[in-house]
């Protein structure tokens, strides 16, 4: 006879526990908006610093529109996002004013020399895309992979280097449109409570960060308790490992996703803020990924 699941790790009591987690998160926040969609977006400085060249940024991989995982940067570490699929098309590439300009450090008396591309491209860039008031541009992947091909660049050439750190990448992670599945993403909750981790899981054992460690403490999932523990420490302790718990406030690329019409619903930062995640409700023109 086979034994009785564990209540903790029957699907409808894995559901509830999570609904509940989430309301705790979100302070209470009613459910989401039936005709609202959701998303996820991590953005990192370090995967910035080395972007180019890379074998995923081409016209095809942009334009295409299926998930796909990508190369894993940094080796596998608890809360990793490389586990993720992401959506290429929906993921946004912020230009920097004075590249597309040619001035500051690009241009014939720039140490960064000429840019990688000619006018014509900055043209129909500024027409495809948003572009804010001190001239930097914000474009989607399949908006960028189109002009690619159409001006001939090769983003996997060594020529590309050039653009590390002048191009900003908001990777949209593939979910399924709705807040739930943003949420269980975010928090590396998706593939369930076999999956969750622990204090054993990490080099040095925290607690979370005030008001969390006493909110926490009422989630009934102790699984589900530990794990998030790990999410919600200060921005001190998450220095090395774990994740500290920024909820709607501003992030280093807030601007970015405010340009692009979405608004935030719960964020986490990672390493000394040189990372993060957020969950956002996105414009209502924007169609799940």
């Amino acid at each position: 006879m086979t034994p009785e699941a564990d209540p903790a790790t029957r699907p409808e009591e894995w559901h509830l526990a999570l609904l509940e987690a989430f309301e705790m998160l979100l302070d209470g926040t009613p459910a989401a908006e039936p005709e609202a969609r959701y998303g996820v977006f991590h953005a990192s400085d370090s995967f910035d610093e080395f972007l180019f060249p890379n074998s995923w940024a081409t016209p095809d991989a942009l334009t295409a529109g299926k998930p796909t995982q990508l190369p894993d940067p940094d080796g596998p570490y608890p809360f990793s996002p490389w586990t993720w699929h992401f959506d290429l098309r929906e993921t946004l590439f912020h230009f920097d004013a004075d590249l597309l300009a040619g001035t500051g450090a690009w241009g014939d008396d720039g140490h960064k020399g000429p840019r990688p591309f000619d006018d014509a491209f900055v043209a129909d860039l500024r027409d495809a895309a948003s572009v804010d008031e001190d001239g930097e541009v914000l474009v989607r992947g399949a908006e960028l992979g189109t002009l690619l091909t159409r001006h001939g660049l090769d983003l996997t050439d060594k020529t590309a280097k050039k653009l590390n750190g002048w191009l900003t990448v908001l990777l949209r992670v593939a979910t399924d449109g709705t807040l739930d599945d943003a949420l269980k993403t975010a928090t590396f909750t998706r593939r369930g409570p076999e999956h969750l981790l622990s204090a054993a899981d990490m080099t040095y054992d925290r607690p979370a960060a005030e008001p969390w460690q006493e909110r926490l403490a009422t989630l009934t999932h102790p699984g589900l308790r530990d794990h998030l523990r790990l999410l919600c420490r200060s921005a001190a302790d998450a220095r090395s490992e774990g994740g500290f718990y920024f909820g709607t406030g501003n992030w280093s690329w807030s601007d970015a996703l405010e340009a692009a019409g979405c608004s935030p619903v719960a964020g986490w930062g990672f390493g000394e803020s040189q990372a993060a995640t957020v969950v956002v409700r996105l414009p209502d023109h924007t169609k799940a990924g």
